[in-house]
């Protein structure tokens, strides 16, 4: 159920600027760690780690519940697994997700969820889960038709959804009943193609982590099929809220089939989604050999999570280095 951020970029996406990705701002100046946090509670002793069977059930049922009320639309279900307390490592809160959840489904209205649990551990009152989710959708709503419909004058069919997404989900028994206060992704790639993109294999590179203010770089591969032409646009945006609307810059795709942009990383530290916006256009000529015709018959839009680590602990120094030192010095 993590994808729900990613599937609702998506639509943004396809906003009043047809070729930009809308994504979250949030002011984040206060932004706290979950994962610290939980650790940093007095009475989370990892040093007693053990397995309840009857917790581990009650886990269970509840991440099943999760995906369950998922594909029934169900936001209002939801949200009674969450605490109020709830915080994303990408700093949403509890208002925030609830907000987000019922806007997913407006705009996805068959969007299914299929989720695997890896594992739960348990540490007294607290609790691990990690999971992989996969996510799923086919586009034709009214609304996304209009959407694509204001991109180009093509007959583009139904688009087509895909997504996976790794990730942790940190659970707390409160009141004998174990709640959900945070998750954090450790990977999420998704891609929605329409017309033709979906015939087209594609390959879109990026780091999987990166430190702050560094530069990356982001690689589409895809064939060149001799009577098609190919642009895309390779950039990256923070997972911020609400919707901004960043700068899209088209190039042709090389006759080799790879396009590549470096890009550098936020300096505030936030994770970001590297994207990629790919246009396919057929050229035709007329019948009567009076004109080259161009028609767009394919669009896809391929997305993936870049995490920013900071340098939370200073390097530690070789002592075996450091004592030879001494002993020179000497």
């Amino acid at each position: 159920m993590k994808k729900i951020f990613t599937v609702l970029m998506i639509l943004c996406m396809l906003g009043s600027n047809a070729w930009a990705f809308s994504l979250f701002k949030k002011d984040n100046s206060q932004k706290k760690n979950p994962i610290k946090e939980f650790f940093a509670k007095k009475d989370v002793k990892t040093d007693e780690y053990f397995q309840n069977d009857e917790d581990t059930k009650e886990i269970k049922n509840l991440l099943k519940l999760l995906t369950r009320y998922s594909n029934e639309h169900n936001a209002d279900k939801i949200i009674t697994l969450y605490d109020k307390t709830y915080r994303s490592y990408d700093g949403f809160d509890y208002d925030t997700f609830k907000k987000m959840l019922k806007e997913t489904f407006e705009a996805y209205e068959n969007i299914t969820y299929k989720s695997k649990i890896e594992s739960i551990h348990l540490y007294g009152d607290k609790a691990v889960a990690n999971l992989v989710d996969k996510t799923s959708a086919t586009l034709e709503s009214k609304s996304m038709q209009e959407k694509v419909k204001k991109i180009a004058d093509s007959d583009l069919n139904t688009g087509e959804l895909e997504g996976e997404c790794n990730y942790s989900v940190y659970l707390q028994k409160i009141n004998d009943e174990w709640k959900i206060i945070g998750d954090n992704v450790i990977s999420e790639v998704t891609s929605v193609k329409y017309g033709s993109a979906k015939q087209y294999p594609m390959e879109f590179l990026a780091p999987l982590s990166i430190a702050k203010d560094k530069e990356y770089c982001l690689t589409l591969k895809m064939p060149v099929q001799k009577g098609v032409k190919v642009v895309a646009s390779l950039g990256k945006e923070e997972i911020l809220y609400p919707s901004v609307e960043p700068e899209d810059v088209f190039r042709k795709l090389p006759k080799d089939g790879i396009l590549e942009r470096i890009v550098r990383s936020n300096k505030d530290g936030f994770n970001e989604y590297a994207m990629a916006s790919v246009g396919i256009t057929e050229i035709s000529v007329a019948q009567d050999f009076s004109a080259i015709q161009f028609k767009m018959t394919g669009l896809a839009f391929l997305m993936q999570r870049v995490n920013l680590y900071t340098e939370l602990n200073p390097l530690r120094e070789d002592k075996k280095d450091k004592k030879e030192t001494s002993e020179n010095k000497g």
